[in-house]
């Protein structure tokens, strides 16, 4: 879905974007510049697939790892769902998605949501990935940096270099220390400096990552301090739990974690129970006892054979 790239590169290169969505989810601006899936347009119908672009937007745009916003753009003649946001040719921010009522016109004063929701939990795992870097490399060593990673609304994956599978203790103890520096509720600050002051800092930067003069860094506490563009919490405790789901090797030296935060962890846990007493009923007893009765079928099983 969006545009060819040929069309956004047939924009006016005096027309731009600013990002204004660390402090803000809601802005009001005024639309620039719209497309279709193959041409600029001054007007988008009901129905119609296209990208916006306005003078300041709230929505993050897919970069860094972090995938960007949906959410709502309404102006006085239509409302369009942002289905995803990305960045351009020009660095400019495109809002992708589809007109759902009405008409949007060109020049229009829009009032940009971005979801609220979605948004709080991106955040909850993009700040639980710095506290995961680092205990990965309290855990396991210096040697530990990030080959690549991703956000979302749902989970957090990040790639590591590491030479092998991690063992069940070391995954325990990683888990352990993000959430104890959840439960410390440490803040979460952002800073904008120049390369060298962050440097100064000891911030982790990824590897072979191009940047300007002036650089974004994370700090959280006095635990982590990073590079990094993408939005997160105030606070640590705001994510309110971390499980790791699963870790795997996905090239020579690299290892990849995926993991969950808040409330995924919450129904992640009642899906197991529920699997669990589905399991108990099968077996005609209950989840206490469940491994007795298991253990208790499988010895029956090798007499019977």
């Amino acid at each position: 879905m969006g545009a060819d790239v040929t069309v956004y590169e047939s924009i006016d290169p005096g027309i731009t974007t600013e990002f204004v969505g660390y402090e803000n989810n809601t802005y009001t601006s005024k639309i620039t510049v719209m497309t279709t899936e193959t041409e600029i347009t001054e007007a988008l119908s009901d129905g119609e697939i296209g990208t916006i672009f306005v003078e300041k937007t709230p929505f993050y745009a897919t970069m860094g790892g972090q995938k960007g916003d949906f959410g709502v753009i309404k102006t006085a003649d239509g409302t369009f769902e942002v289905i995803d946001t990305v960045k351009v040719p020009g660095g400019r921010i495109g809002h992708i998605g589809k007109v759902v009522s009405g008409t949007i016109k060109k020049d229009a004063k829009a009032d940009l949501s971005v979801s609220s929701l979605n948004r709080g939990n991106t955040c909850k795992n993009h700040t639980a990935t710095h506290l995961l870097q680092e205990a990965l490399r309290e855990v396991l060593g210096d040697h530990v940096e990030q080959s690549g990673s991703y956000q979302d609304g749902e989970r957090t994956r990040f790639d590591f270099s590491h030479g092998q599978a991690m063992t069940t203790e070391e995954l325990k103890k990683v888990e352990e220390i993000v959430n104890a520096k959840i439960a410390e509720d440490l803040p979460v600050e952002t800073k904008v400096m120049s390369l060298e002051e962050a440097k100064k800092t000891g911030a982790m930067a990824l590897f072979g990552e191009k940047y300007g003069d002036t650089v974004r860094v994370v700090m959280i506490g006095d635990f982590s301090r990073e590079l990094c563009g993408g939005t997160h919490v105030g606070h640590t405790g705001e994510i309110a739990s971390f499980k790791i789901l699963s870790e795997s090797g996905v090239a020579a030296g690299v290892r990849r974690i995926e993991a969950i935060t808040g409330n995924n962890v919450t129904a992640y846990y009642q899906e197991m129970e529920e699997r669990l007493n589905a399991v108990a009923r099968v077996l005609k007893t209950s989840p206490a006892t469940l491994l007795d009765r298991a253990e208790h079928l499988m010895a029956e099983m090798k007499v019977l054979q």
